[in-house]
């Protein structure tokens, strides 16, 4: 049988990833994001829906000793785990396999000073489906509205606590009204193009649990120059 188990360098600390060409593979999305937020080593991280664990791995690159990664999907959370000893980074790095929608999440609730997400950009009704159920899961809101998220991630929050995030911008106005409806209160955003004469396709974002009014939205961010080669700042982000 042929085995569909691929390992991805990550060219950080000379770090490798395995993945399952089957299953939902990680993006630069990804990378943007978890060069977005902070890395402490005194702090406790979160990411909900991990899938590979390149985020934890990322975090840990760039200072994060204390990070916890979930996924509900059984096959990659052991990839990812399998990276994690892989690497040698499991006295700092964990992955749980969990559904962090449901009520198992309750021994992690309150326990965290920041929280990374990438959650589902699409409706549910948008867009062919993938036929591969966690592909799909992974990229169309099937079961939890984005306020459902929201709602659940700030139960692992400490109060004061941050969630960093990525979304689609087209679906920027249906996200800031989900914000509104909890104790969330955007602090940071990002508009995220492909070069300087693209439109927005994503945009990065940052809450405070409990946080006052006021935010700041930052300089675009590029993800090319005109030679289709990466800018500056995302080519440091993978070294």
């Amino acid at each position: 049988m042929k085995s569909n188990i691929t390992i991805t360098e990550l060219l950080l600390s000379g770090f490798q990833l395995f993945q399952d060409e089957k299953e939902f593979k990680f993006s630069i999305d990804a990378i943007l994001l978890a060069h977005f937020g902070e890395a402490k080593s005194n702090k406790n991280y979160l990411e909900l829906g991990t899938g590979t664990g390149v985020i934890p791995h990322v975090l840990y690159h760039r200072g994060a000793r204390h990070v916890v990664g979930v996924d509900c999907n059984s096959c990659v959370i052991e990839l990812a785990q399998k990276s994690v000893i892989h690497n040698d980074i499991a006295d700092a790095v964990s992955m749980v396999d969990l559904d962090y929608m449901t009520d198992d999440g309750k021994p992690y609730y309150g326990q965290f000073d920041g929280i990374y997400m990438n959650p589902p950009y699409f409706e549910s009704n948008s867009g062919l489906l993938s036929q591969e159920e966690s592909i799909a899961l992974a990229l169309h809101e099937q079961q939890h509205s984005m306020k459902d998220r929201l709602l659940q991630a700030q139960r692992y929050l400490k109060f004061g606590g941050t969630l960093w995030m990525i979304y689609t911008t087209p679906r920027l106005e249906s996200l800031l009204s989900a914000i509104e409806q909890t104790q969330f209160r955007v602090k940071r955003m990002r508009f995220v193009h492909g070069n300087q004469d693209k439109v927005s396709k994503l945009v990065l974002l940052e809450l405070k649990y409990g946080g006052k009014l006021g935010m700041v939205v930052e300089p675009p961010l590029y993800i090319y120059v005109v030679d289709g080669s990466y800018s500056d700042e995302v080519q440091a982000y993978y070294e």
